[in-house]
């Protein structure tokens, strides 16, 4: 995983050899102390549900991310195929929370 500060925003980007990796198909960086989607691969279980850049990732499978590190986030929300994660978001523009499960699936970079 390669980490980048731009902006003050901290990115996560996987570099990896393989062709895909188990996720829902999302990229997440720090900004200004929150977890945040930064963007939204298309036909994903991620873009399939409706999520988009900007929204706070505030817990994963019931655990708060405040405190956790990027790396640590990105690897709670990866897993196997088939199986599935919950994620609870805020939408901080319409001040609304919502929790969604989604399915993991083989995201290709």
């Amino acid at each position: 995983m390669t980490a980048v500060v731009l902006g003050g925003l901290l990115l996560a980007f996987t570099a990896r050899s393989e062709e895909s990796v188990a996720g829902i198909g999302i990229d997440l960086g720090i900004h200004q102390h929150k977890m945040k989607i930064i963007h939204v691969l298309t036909n994903t279980p991620a873009s399939k549900a409706g999520l988009s850049a900007g929204l706070v990732v505030q817990k994963i499978d019931g655990k708060t991310t405040e405190g956790k590190s990027l790396d640590d986030c990105v690897k709670m929300i990866r897993g196997a195929s088939g199986t599935k994660v919950t994620l609870e978001l805020v939408d901080t523009s319409q001040n609304k929370t919502n929790t969604v499960e989604l399915t993991r699936t083989a995201i290709k970079r």
